[in-house]
């Protein structure tokens, strides 16, 4: 899970570089092209260009340096914001006739953005502190400068920059944390879901699925093309092993066999209690011959189980293929005659209905 998680994080910190180099390739062909060069226009873009380039490359050379690599860009995103909000900024209130307004590239959406991935990757409490600081060294000297200059302010461009460093990144720093509070609060609710979900469908003595996921797997097992077989095993004497010994050794058996048997399944092959001291067992894309010697499998295991003070713990198996004409009831008869001829036999052996072989140990 936390493989996928990083992976995850590493796509998206290289989709947003990617991004960023477009976005500072295309400043400096803007600002290149632009009748009127400044140099902080000259300087700050390529240069931008060039160390995120950088990043993209060490990222997929080196995925491992994946929150080194997410420093860093935050680190360079910021500068390039805060430079040229500061020299614009001291420029315009110290040279008469500039107004910011004019000269301030347009660069407030990619304050916006800094913020957004500021509360993405940075983890906690140090979001907001970072955000605030970008905030502080970025929003507020221009916000500032439009105040002593009001009449700057109330233009387009100037109501423009004052809802992108005011009221929209102050929503960004709030919602983003909130939406990650939800999507904590959604995984939860699922991981809760699939954890009630899991004790539906679960035993409560042997810890196996109960019998109501068997009779689902049966049934979805009737409904598929490919072959299957369908095993019931009952433990033998168990109803001595209650009275004599008490239910919790009886209790003790159930979990041993329950879990030795389902040690010895592949995960597709499901085992269930079935009721009392009986388990199914469903067995899909087996033959006859196979299904016997899975059956054969488990009585051998059982039968070896030493559970204190028992002196010893087997099982009778019926086994059946279940066949294209079989429903539900027609396929549970008839490895129910087959079991209850392994019990007439003495039990402790496999009977595989319709077949003449069966085996006693």
């Amino acid at each position: 899970m936390r493989e996928s998680e990083d992976s995850y994080v590493r796509v998206a910190v290289l989709i947003m570089l990617w991004l960023t180099l477009f976005a500072s390739v295309s400043a400096t062909l803007i600002h290149w092209l632009s009748p009127v060069h400044q140099l902080m226009d000259l300087i700050v873009p390529p240069s931008g260009a060039v160390v995120f380039a950088g990043l993209i490359i060490a990222l997929t050379l080196r995925p491992w340096w994946l929150q080194t690599v997410v420093r860093i860009s935050l680190l360079i995103g910021a500068l390039m914001m805060i430079a040229p909000a500061w020299f614009y900024t001291l420029h315009a209130a110290s040279t008469p006739g500039v107004r910011l307004i004019d000269v301030l590239p347009p660069v407030a959406s990619l304050f916006v953005i800094l913020l957004t991935m500021v509360m993405l990757f940075v983890p906690g409490r140090r979001a907001f502190m970072a955000a605030l600081i970008c905030w502080l060294l970025v929003a507020l000297p221009i916000l500032t400068y439009l105040a002593v200059h009001p009449d700057e302010m109330w233009t387009p461009r100037g109501m423009d920059l004052l809802m992108a460093y005011g009221p929209v990144s102050i929503l960004v720093v709030v919602l983003l944390p909130m939406q990650r509070g939800l999507t904590d609060t959604i995984k939860r609710m699922a991981a809760e879901s699939a954890r009630m979900e899991i004790m539906l469908h679960r035993d409560p003595v042997t810890g196996i699925h109960n019998r109501r996921l068997g009779e689902r797997v049966l049934r979805d097992l009737l409904n598929d093309a490919r072959p299957a077989g369908l095993i019931m095993l009952d433990l033998d004497h168990f109803k001595a092993v209650n009275d004599t010994y008490g239910h919790p050794v009886g209790d003790l058996v159930l979990q041993a066999v329950a879990g030795r048997c389902k040690a010895l399944l592949r995960t597709d092959e499901c085992i269930s209690r079935w009721g009392g001291e009986e388990f199914l067992v469903l067995v899909p894309g087996i033959d006859a011959a196979g299904l016997h010697m899975v059956a054969e499998r488990l009585q051998l295991a059982i039968a070896q189980l030493s559970v204190a003070p028992v002196p010893q713990v087997t099982a009778s198996f019926g086994a059946t293929m279940l066949d294209s004409a079989d429903d539900f009831d027609t396929a549970l008869q008839r490895v129910d005659h087959a079991l209850y001829a392994a019990k007439e036999q003495g039990g402790n052996c496999v009977v595989l209905a319709g077949a003449a072989q069966n085996a006693t140990v």
